[in-house]
């Protein structure tokens, strides 16, 4: 289940190949000989325009893929031997799973699984009465079985899984998130958009309490707000404490991500990620607030800063107070988080007029 290339003082005359407990591991004094020499034959192979064997062609692309993931070439020859049925799809899987151990920040990596699925597993799951493929111009399927819809729901899981798995192998690993958010996109609506949400927002909260610089692991946390949000306005779901627990509105869930985001900020100081993250809720709770016509988003003059029930919009104002209060405790420290709350400050002065 892990592979990675192990450091060697030099040429020694036994097999570089180690194999302890699953993990498999090749001695680095010999990488480059057999790399180079399986790099020649495939391209020996593809310029003679022969057909090579194609067990050949598997055990040279595995190797060289497992080493340099990034080369396209070796990418498309596998490509073309699944679509001729030479390797199953599931072997490619877990050739990607075992190249991910290594280098969890692979594009490449990434596009194939997409690829696997979209050209294939999809297309191989789904046998309908008539015989048509039931496949939409997005490459999104129709109606399923049970027991093909259940094949989906585990391979939609097993994804989110690798997700997590490569985001904590590598840091602000955005490959890793954009897939992640591609596999939710594509297989929500197999287990149900509202279930996936409300697993999703959990786990974000979880991982994210413990990786307070990923930007990308907040950019993903900003993409389920909305697709939560987009839910509660068309009204798919009845009440928003069914994917939020003990939270009745949209208002009240960015309140409530701002007290996290505060909490963190506070425990966590000097991290960039949560306050880029903390403008996002502003402005998403400033354009709440504001989309009545009787609500004003203007901060209230001096004289009526004692209390946020004197005010037009006590929410609001009550979000400003805050804000000020939160800049003040950051200018106080003598560390960069001095230099974000300036920053913080700033930007509160030109975007939302504080």
């Amino acid at each position: 289940d892990e592979f990675d290339v192990v450091f060697s003082l030099g040429e020694i005359n036994r097999s570089p190949i180690i194999n302890i407990e699953h993990k498999l591991g090749l001695e680095s004094w010999c990488v480059k000989h057999v790399y180079a020499y399986a790099y020649a034959k495939i391209l020996n192979a593809k310029q003679a325009k022969r057909r090579e064997d194609p067990v050949l062609l598997l055990r040279w692309t595995q190797f060289c893929l497992l080493i340099a993931p990034e080369v396209a070439t070796f990418w498309n020859i596998r490509k073309t031997l699944v679509r001729e049925g030479r390797v199953n799809a599931d072997t490619d899987l877990l050739l990607t799973k075992l190249i991910l151990s290594r280098k969890p920040k692979c594009m490449e990596v990434f596009q194939h699984r997409k690829w696997l699925f979209t050209s294939v597993i999809a297309r191989t799951v789904h046998h309908p009465a008539n015989g048509a493929n039931d496949m939409n111009e997005n490459n999104q399927i129709g109606n399923l079985d049970p027991v093909h819809t259940e094949c989906i729901k585990q391979f939609l899981f097993t994804e989110l899984e690798l997700c997590t798995i490569t985001a904590n192998k590598h840091q602000n690993n955005y490959h890793s998130w954009n897939h992640r958010l591609w596999v939710i996109q594509q297989f929500s609506h197999f287990i149900g958009l509202n279930d996936i949400c409300k697993l999703e927002y959990e786990t974000s909260h979880s991982w994210i309490s413990v990786h307070v610089s990923e930007h990308s692991g907040l950019h993903y946390l900003q993409y389920l707000l909305d697709v939560i949000v987009s839910i509660v306005d068309d009204a798919v779901v009845g009440n928003l404490g069914e994917i939020v627990p003990y939270v009745e509105s949209v208002e009240k869930l960015y309140l409530r991500e701002l007290e996290f985001n505060r909490d963190l900020i506070e425990e966590y100081k000097d991290h960039e990620a949560l306050f880029c993250h903390r403008r996002y809720l502003l402005m998403r709770l400033r354009d709440r607030f504001c989309s009545s016509p009787q609500r004003t988003c203007s901060p209230p003059p001096p004289a009526l800063k004692r209390s946020c029930v004197e005010t037009v919009n006590s929410e609001w104002s009550a979000v400003l107070l805050g804000e000020r209060d939160l800049i003040n405790k950051c200018m106080l420290t003598k560390s960069y988080q001095k230099t974000l709350g300036e920053k913080h400050a700033q930007w509160m002065n030109n975007v939302v007029a504080i």
